[in-house]
């Protein structure tokens, strides 16, 4: 636990150096398995912000149907609504919906957890032409306690995410985005984790931006 209060100090101070250019996205992550079933429900939610808190950026929502194909494997076919507004005033507010696909690997290297996740995205924005992007995200858990990640055990996370554009009338750009993360997690339960982390988001042509996570990851098993 005081791992994750240093994590905590730090990650403050990290936003006092940015000041107001430091987003902050407040995450729930969850997954519903079903007894002696390889089918499973994932629900997320993202609430996030244009400062670390007090000016809202986005809503979003996501539900997924899921299949382990194999214990190693699994796809998943999902949805996703978001609702959006500018940055200060005018909100100049706008709404998404989105259908994925994606398929999730997972490997360990020693005690190393890794993740491949690949997934596409048709998107379908409110006053925008029809749009797609592809993108590639790899997961990093490096257990500093328990070495299975159950009840009280703490852990770092990483991930590097990349987003293309395949078919968007808005640019001509095949690079949309990229997101850097590192956290510190803490399971308070065997199913129930916390992280808090620091975020670095390239988007097109534009400044790095800095955003602090707090998110939430839950398993529910019926």
């Amino acid at each position: 636990m005081r791992k994750l209060l240093l994590i905590s100090t730090f990650l403050f101070l990290v936003n006092s150096s940015f000041g107001q250019s430091t987003k902050g996205w407040l995450i729930y992550f969850g997954q519903s398995n079903f007894k002696n079933s390889k089918f499973n429900l994932h629900h997320e939610l993202q609430i996030r912000d244009h400062q670390v808190i007090g000016d809202h950026q986005q809503t979003l929502g996501r539900i997924a149907g899921q299949y382990k194909w194999k214990p190693y494997f699994q796809v998943s076919l999902g949805y996703a609504y978001g609702y959006s507004e500018a940055e200060g005033e005018p909100n100049l507010p706008f709404s998404e919906h989105r259908v994925y696909q994606e398929g999730l690997f997972f490997h360990k290297v020693s005690k190393l957890g890794l993740r491949h996740r690949i997934r596409v995205e048709e998107r379908f924005v409110e006053g925008q032409e029809f749009q797609s992007r592809f993108r590639y995200c790899l997961f990093l858990d490096i257990p500093l306690t328990n070495k299975e990640l159950n009840k009280g055990g703490v852990y770092l996370a990483f991930y590097d995410e990349l987003f293309l554009n395949i078919d968007n009338p808005m640019t001509e750009s095949l690079f949309d985005r990229n997101r850097a993360y590192a956290g510190l997690g803490f399971k308070a339960k065997d199913q129930l984790g916390l992280q808090l982390g620091y975020m670095m988001q390239h988007v097109g042509k534009s400044k790095l931006g800095n955003h602090l996570l707090l998110s939430i990851h839950q398993q529910i098993n019926w």
